[in-house]
């Protein structure tokens, strides 16, 4: 086989819900480039989803246009997603597990995503430097199994 079994994308995107969607179809290429499992694909996508939505949402407070960065690395043992904004600090290592629903209340919004995202990954990293948040998502599998195999 002749290509590197590790390769990242870059993506730039503005804070606007309409951009998640380019966040999505750049791991779906590299998913469809690296034949990824379909289960382990699906959980990044997810989890990928809700945390650039709450960077869209919840980092920037003044109204104006950002952009923050999210780079994809296809390894031999999975995948890392990282995304990188200047927006308000915020740790989703340290944000509490929701609280369970009370019937015919609906639930407090918030929580829920992030708690989600932790569940369907392997890790997710956290850390402030520079004046910027650097969360990264880990799914972790066997991508030399899945290259070259066709799935039945």
């Amino acid at each position: 086989m002749g290509r590197s079994m590790t390769r990242t994308v870059e993506i730039r995107l503005r804070n606007s819900l309409s951009e998640i969607g380019a966040a999505r179809d750049a791991l779906d290429g590299l998913g469809n480039e690296f034949s990824m499992p379909m289960k382990p694909l699906m959980q990044l996508q997810i989890a990928l989803d809700e945390v650039v939505s709450n960077v869209v949402k919840y980092s920037w407070q003044d109204g104006a246009e950002h952009e923050f960065l999210v780079r994809i690395t296809v390894h031999p043992a999975g995948v890392d997603v990282e995304i990188l904004d200047d927006g308000l600090a915020f740790d989703p290592l340290v944000a509490p597990a929701p609280s369970p629903p009370v019937p015919g209340q609906r639930p407090p919004p918030g929580g829920l995503g992030i708690h989600m995202a932790k569940k369907l990954l392997d890790d997710v990293k956290y850390e402030r430097t520079g004046g910027r948040n650097h969360t990264t998502l880990c799914k972790r599998f066997d991508l030399g199994a899945a290259v070259g195999r066709s799935e039945k």
